[in-house]
């Protein structure tokens, strides 16, 4: 087995995934959460202070940023260090005002904020008033009684924890939800080792969680798979997996089309994409979008729910159906193509790709009654099979730097057809990462190849496909 990185999985029929543990995330480092947090009570000196002795206490004291001015308890002012040292230094600037009142140089109007102030209310303060405030810093009060000062480095440090705690709590969030996600496919891992003796599986999410997703079931008249390819990628795309995923879960289920504790009615993969699309459009709430409304003129849709709903999120699908026999592939899909490469190929143009219908399922384009064909093959034993999601159609790489293709995936398949599969998904992975070269993964990438032969355990009974 390859060491693989925690987005991605690839496996053979001898190694399912396991059941990924759900585990809480760690607790985040304690931030600070008051504005008194982030002051020091540097000592203030009263107004009366001569710029002399300001000009003595920040030559004494090197690393002393600001002066509190105070009367009374009362905040007057700040007294920038570097401001001050620069107008103190011009000519005669001493003679003029070294014996008089500090207040000379004293900014009269600093940000003064309560110590009990939450961080991101100083921080909105702050950003309100320019980039002053992390030069001069501010002064924090008790009930109006000076507490203190702050920097604008303490600030900028805090607004930096802030961001990195919030990054930190969303990406605790995206990796709790790839568990999620991920807990998702453990079954159809095993059911895909214990009915495929050859096959190899590659999905890999291009961000920690992913639009492209699989389902494997057993049923009595075969193995049900889908592969698919939901909007976008990331959060987004992973929500979209879910929805999906529910539905193909309740399709199989016992009042739905048969599963391997009972007959069920007869399985068709394009009436079952059929009933996903109406699935889908339900639960976004994406109606058709037939006729648009002159200009100018609202939208009334018909069933009284509201007009301002315009998302329009879909999916691409293969679904299949594999006989127990392993002769007969029933099979539909939507825009996702499926490759077969007949035993004894003699060539890449042999290799057979049998396109999907051009529809997408779930789209606010797409009609209610849509319907997409199911293409019944008599598949020679024998044969390697491969299904790809777009991600791996349309990456971009190679010499010219030009979209990877099918007519270069049915090549690749014709060069592995006498290998085993999960070898020939292993091949795939480190041709496609050289395909990639420096270019960005565009997409979520999924890859199923499977050797067309008698599901394990073997069910097949003679006459039937």
């Amino acid at each position: 087995m390859f060491a693989l990185d925690p987005s991605s999985t690839q496996h053979a029929a001898s190694a399912p995934t396991p059941v990924p543990a759900l585990a809480p995330a760690p607790a985040a480092p304690r931030l600070l959460a008051r504005a008194g947090q982030l002051s020091q009570p540097t000592a203030p000196i009263p107004p009366d202070t001569s710029n002399e002795d300001v000009h003595r206490l920040f030559s004494e004291q090197p690393l002393l940023e600001t002066l509190a001015v105070v009367a009374d308890d009362r905040p007057l002012g700040l007294i920038n260090r570097q401001r001050f040292m620069e107008q103190y230094a011009r000519p005669f600037a001493r003679d003029v005002f070294g014996r008089r009142s500090c207040l000379v140089f004293t900014d009269t109007a600093p940000m003064v904020v309560a110590a009990g102030l939450p961080i991101d209310q100083l921080v909105q303060q702050a950003l309100a008033s320019g980039s002053r405030v992390l030069k001069d810093g501010f002064i924090t009060v008790e009930e109006g009684r000076y507490a203190g000062i702050g920097t604008g480095h303490a600030l900028m440090a805090a607004m930096s924890d802030i961001e990195a705690d919030k990054t930190r709590q969303l990406m605790a969030s995206i990796d709790y939800a790839s568990l999620i996600q991920r807990s998702h496919l453990v079954e159809s891992d095993r059911v895909l080792a214990s009915q495929l003796a050859d096959h190899g599986l590659l999905w890999e999410p291009r961000d920690v969680v992913g639009g492209d997703a699989y389902f494997f079931r057993a049923t009595p008249q075969g193995l049900l798979g889908c592969m698919f390819d939901c909007t976008g990628h990331g959060v987004p795309g992973a929500f979209m997996t879910l929805i999906a995923l529910s539905f193909l879960e309740q399709a199989v289920a016992p009042a739905g089309i048969g599963t391997s504790t009972g007959t069920g009615a007869a399985i068709d993969p394009g009436a079952l994409l059929g009933q996903m699309n109406r699935y889908i459009k339900r639960v976004l709430q994406q109606r058709t979008r037939d006729a648009q409304p002159a200009w100018g003129a609202p939208a009334a849709p018909a069933d009284g729910l509201p007009a301002e709903k315009t998302s329009s999120d879909g999916l691409d699908a293969a679904l299949f159906l594999q006989s127990p026999c392993g002769t007969q592939l029933r099979f539909a899909s939507a825009r996702l193509d499926l490759l077969v490469a007949p035993p004894g190929v003699q060539e890449a143009a042999q290799v057979q790709i049998h396109a999907g219908d051009k529809l997408g399922i779930g789209y606010a384009t797409t009609p209610d009654d849509a319907a997409w064909s199911t293409q019944v093959l008599e598949v020679a034993p024998g044969s390697l099979l491969m299904v790809a999601t777009d991600g791996v159609i349309d990456q971009l790489g190679g010499p010219r730097q030009i979209a990877h293709g099918r007519k270069r995936l049915a090549r690749f398949l014709h060069e592995q057809q006498d290998r085993p599969a999960a070898q020939a998904c292993a091949e795939f992975r480190q041709a496609f990462a050289q395909w990639e070269g420096t270019q960005r993964r565009r997409d979520d990438v999924s890859l199923l190849v499977w050797r067309n032969q008698a599901l394990q355990p073997a069910t097949c009974v003679q006459g039937q496909p």
